[in-house]
């Protein structure tokens, strides 16, 4: 399949799953939990059935992994903003957090990928 498609079809497919999920973020109560129905899932759900489509359940399994390493990245990036960010204030802090972001996920990309072939 020709890779513009392939772009388009990411595109449109990530737009309505954003839409979609926005409606539904909307309706939760309490709205803290609005940010769980973020555009980052719908956009990774819609990315992996696309990959499924074009590539393989193989190509979507190692999209996914990386995204799970990621995801467990952000969550260090905020464990550590949170506890750096009222000692170093804004600019240091969010520097460090967003060091352990790239620390952790590279780290569990290098883990999965890499180290255990």
């Amino acid at each position: 399949m020709n890779e513009f498609v392939i772009l388009v079809l990411h595109a449109l497919a990530g737009g309505t799953l954003v839409v979609a999920f926005a409606l539904v973020s909307e309706i939760v109560r309490p709205k803290a939990f609005a940010g769980l129905f973020a555009a980052a899932p719908s956009v990774a759900i819609a990315s992996l059935t696309i990959t499924v489509i074009t590539t393989g359940a193989v190509a979507a399994r190692e999209a996914s992994i990386g995204m799970a390493a990621g995801a467990i990245g952000m969550a260090a990036c905020c464990a550590v903003a949170a506890s750096v960010l009222p000692r170093l204030k804004a600019l240091r802090g969010s520097v460090v957090a967003m060091v352990s972001w790239v620390v952790v996920a590279l780290g569990l990309y290098w883990v999965v990928f890499i180290g255990g072939r």
